[in-house]
């Protein structure tokens, strides 16, 4: 499951100017001291099977029909049958006799009675039906309206992570599977999908209607169930060895093959990985409307949002390929081997993150790959300084969706990485095999991953698995130096964690370090760190030209390079690795003397990797001087799109009248790419000029690609602060605009905190609208204005909803303002001091620039 699109690229997902806001935040417990522990429920009768015969009324929000379970049981002996069932009507209930059977219904939980206790090992059959009408959760309606008349009537199920039980009698929880039937009968000129394969379409007796007959012959846990219904195009792209195929709405075919085109190579790239066959009987992609994540794995036929389809201008710099390699890597984690509890969800989503960066590696190369690490490490280093820090396993919670976090997949990912480069490659993928052949069709706990693992590698793991997964918390945070001693012919390398000790422990872990010389040989040295500061005298018969610590970013810490500037540059132009190459960046921008901010301008040069350029643009914002600048100015039609974004980014840093002048000229003459035109927009109303409303407002005639460019033209109205932006962006908070575009005036409105009560009195006009995108922007956001008229509006919000992110989110936001510790007019305040102290420290910076190039020329 795909739980927003993270590195995906959707247009306006990022909160603007996040890091102010969490600068004075101070980062939360994830859990308290009254939040419970969660365990799996039990499973007194093993269901083997379950047919599930329906009829789906997509016009009237109705589905109805009859559940049959077979299966054996599993306790001493039962008199009662107990399956999830909330907020629909259970209708009867009857035996495999045919006799009907007593039911109890809370609303919640259906409890069949049985007319005689069944001992162990007895086999049992049920048969009950029901009725769900307007489910609030699990099976979705999409239907065209006042705002959207010409919207394909169209619906999806969404079971993850508890939702099946809103629409049909189940037990819903991980821990258990079955295999299932769906035979569904569908309106005239509708389709389904659902998993396994379609076994017979015949009419229905009802002129028009025509009805599905699915099964899928391996077992899965009832949230992997899937209906699909509407009038969708399906496209065949393979018939073996493995069938693949998508389906999208009417008119959206091209976007499709632009999307999924490459499924059936990432099919065969995880088979040969992990050395087990795709698993079910067909792969299917189906892309929906109003779709509450990014995509779910449910098994054999992932559900994708319909965001992810884009058209070729957006190609230029967007891909699916992220969306969908996660989506397919589920099949073999999480569909084929699944976890027990949602409290090792990180064997589900920590393999299919890493297996989506495997993707990278193979069809992109290794500087994509290491690069999409390096995003999602910074996306938990983000959560774990901003949010709060937790163990990457954890029972912990109040509802399931509150572990689908950053620790659970990009930091989970993170850990395979460790243990891939641990172990070896040839190690750690057949060991990984053996893992998904010893638990097919089963369901799994962290342990189980470890002992599969150990055995085939013969390896003790414990370590590992404590202080990464199970008990620790937090990364190791290092501190950098060396120095080369020449009568001795030693390196000196010090390494020191200088995380604080109190939330996270002292590490013990692997450094590799790549050492380059003049005469063109190299080593490589592998370190082992386990104390707080440890020295290591490194011999050598020359000095090396490169001393690459953790070159290719393999290990999650944060690291602080404080190595001599000649070697930070040396390591800029020279390193073997984008991330080594990054670091040294960064580290040189921390130091902009003439010579460094030479070296960053060399780096930035049309011929060197895009990855580079844009952090060496980003490196070169945060300094912030006129050379910085014209640096940034020269390079701002860099061939890489993703490059000039970075540099549109990096220009947002500059308050100056020229610097505007630049960004409404790009506006204004626009670019091949929509992302870079949308950055170009945010970067102007950063620069607070005069000239920023028009330029901006005039943009927003433009349409894009999901809405791209006037999000980012809302976005650079909420930086610009010019009052008449709140009418602006109150006019986009209206229906009949697309979903993105809403959400961006949400986060618009929200930044404008010197203006609380007007803009309070906006949002709370629109508290009625429970759609998930719209409802989690508004639970995010409002918590930034730091004024209490906000709580009245967040508590409704967390009231109605019925997503858990939303109510999360909520909650969250409601503890920051009851804590003092909103955003308002603090970072109101706070964007008036960085902007002074910016101008202050770009003048200093100038001056110095200055009088080292006259000490320089001086000495010549």
């Amino acid at each position: 499951m795909s739980m927003s699109n993270r590195e995906h690229g959707f247009a306006g997902i990022a909160a603007v100017e996040q890091s102010a806001v969490y600068a004075l935040r101070a980062a939360k417990e994830f859990a308290t001291a009254d939040t419970p522990e969660r365990f799996p429920p039990d499973v007194p009768v093993d269901w083997q099977e379950l047919t599930l015969v329906v009829e789906v009324d997509v016009a009237g929000e109705h589905v109805w029909g009859t559940a049959t379970y077979q299966g054996v049981v599993r306790k001493q002996q039962v008199s009662q049958l107990r399956f999830d069932a909330d907020g629909f009507e259970v209708l009867r209930a009857f035996a495999g006799t045919g006799d009907r059977l007593t039911i109890e219904h809370d609303g919640k939980v259906v409890l069949v009675a049985l007319p005689q206790p069944i001992q162990r090992a007895e086999q049992v059959r049920v048969a009950i039906d029901f009725d769900t009408r307007q489910p609030r959760a699990g099976f979705y309606f999409v239907l065209p309206d006042a705002d959207h008349p010409d919207r394909p009537a169209h619906a999806w199920t969404q079971g993850q992570d508890e939702d099946s039980k809103f629409w049909f009698p189940c037990h819903d929880a991980p821990n258990h599977k079955l295999r299932m039937a769906v035979i569904v009968t569908v309106p005239a000129g509708m389709v389904s999908f659902s998993n396994g394969i379609l076994r017979n379409i015949h009419d229905a007796a009802d002129a028009g209607k025509r009805i599905y007959d699915w099964q899928i012959g391996r077992p899965i846990p009832t949230y992997l169930l899937t209906l699909v219904v509407g009038p969708f195009v399906e496209i065949i792209q393979q018939t073996e060895p493995v069938p693949v195929s998508y389906a999208v709405l009417p008119g959206r075919q091209e976007d499709g093959e632009r999307s999924f085109g490459r499924t059936a190579e990432m099919v065969a790239l995880y088979e040969r990985l992990t050395g087990v066959g795709y698993p079910y009987e067909k792969y299917s992609q189906v892309a929906v409307s109003e779709f509450v994540f990014g995509g779910m794995e449910n098994a054999s036929m992932t559900t994708q949002t319909d965001l992810t389809l884009h058209d070729a201008r957006a190609h230029l710099d967007f891909s699916s390929e992220p969306l969908v390699s996660h989506e397919l890597a589920h099949q073999w984690f999480g569909d084929l081997v699944t976890c027990r509890s949602w409290s090792h969800g990180w064997l589900n989503e920590g393999f299919a993150t890493y297996f989506e960066q495997l993707w990278q590696e193979h069809a992109n190369g290794p500087d994509e790959f290491d690069y999409a690490r390096m995003g999602a490490q910074r996306a938990y280093f983000a959560e774990d300084s901003g949010r709060y820090r937790r163990t990457i396993v954890t029972n912990r919670y109040d509802e399931p969706i509150d572990v689908f976090d950053a620790h659970l997949y990009e930091k989970g990912g993170a850990v395979l990485h460790m243990l891939r480069r641990k172990l070896g490659d040839t190690t750690f993928f057949g060991a990984i095999g053996a893992y998904l052949r010893a638990y097919a069709d089963g369901v799994v706990e962290t342990p189980d991953l470890r002992r599969a693992m150990e055995e085939f590698a013969g390896v003790d793991l414990g370590r590992f698995f404590s202080q990464w997964v199970e008990v620790g918390k937090g990364h190791p945070e290092i501190k950098v130096t060396g120095a080369w001693d020449s009568d001795t012919r030693q390196y000196r390398l010090t390494l020191e964690q200088t995380q604080d000790t109190s939330g996270a422990p002292i590490f013990a872990v692997d450094v590799a370090v790549d050492l380059r010389f003049d005469n063109g040989t190299s080593e490589l040295r592998n370190l082992t760190l386990d104390r707080k500061q440890q020295s290591f005298w490194l011999q050598f018969s020359e000095q090396p030209k490169l001393v690459q610590v953790d070159a290719r970013g393999d290990l999650l810490a944060t690291w602080d390079l404080g190595l001599p500037e000649p070697q930070l540059r040396a390591l800029l132009a020279d390193g073997t690795a984008i991330a080594v190459r990054i670091s040294a960046a960064h580290a040189l921008g921390a130091r902009p003397s003439t010579l460094n901010l030479t070296a960053l301008r060399t780096a930035l040069g049309p011929h060197q990797p895009w990855m580079v350029q844009a952090e060496v643009a980003r490196a070169l914002g945060k300094i912030g001087t006129a050379v910085a600048y014209d640096a940034l100015a020269a390079a701002l039609h860099l061939p890489h799109p993703k490059a000039r974004r970075a540099v549109r980014e990096a220009l947002s840093r500059f308050a100056t009248p020229q610097c505007a002048e630049l960004l409404v000229s790009g506006l204004a003459t626009g670019d091949e790419s929509v992302l870079v035109e949308a950055e170009t927009a945010r970067s102007l109303g950063a620069t607070r000029a005069s000239t920023a409303f028009v330029a901006l407002v005039a943009a927003l005639d433009r349409a894009s690609w999901n809405e791209t460019v006037r999000v980012g033209v809302l976005d650079g109205l909420a930086l610009l602060q010019d009052p008449r932006g709140i009418e602006v962006a109150q006019g986009y908070l209206a229906k009949h605009y697309p979903t993105l575009l809403r959400c961006a005036a949400i986060r618009c409105l929200c930044q404008f905190v010197a203006e609380p009560a007007r803009v309070v009195d906006i949002l709370r006009l629109w508290t009625a609208d429970t759609s998930f995108r719209f409802a989690f922007n508004m639970a995010s956001s409002l918590g930034n204005l730091g004024d209490h008229r906000a709580a009245g509006v967040l508590q409704t919000i967390a009231a109605r909803a019925i997503d858990g992110r939303v109510k999360k989110r909520a909650h969250e936001s409601l503890a920051t303002l009851r804590a003092g510790l909103g955003a308002g007019k603090q970072v109101d305040g706070l964007r008036g001091d960085v902007d002074a102290l910016r101008n202050q420290l770009r003048d200093m910076a100038d001056r110095v620039d200055q009088a080292d190039q006259l000490r320089r020329a001086a000495g010549k």
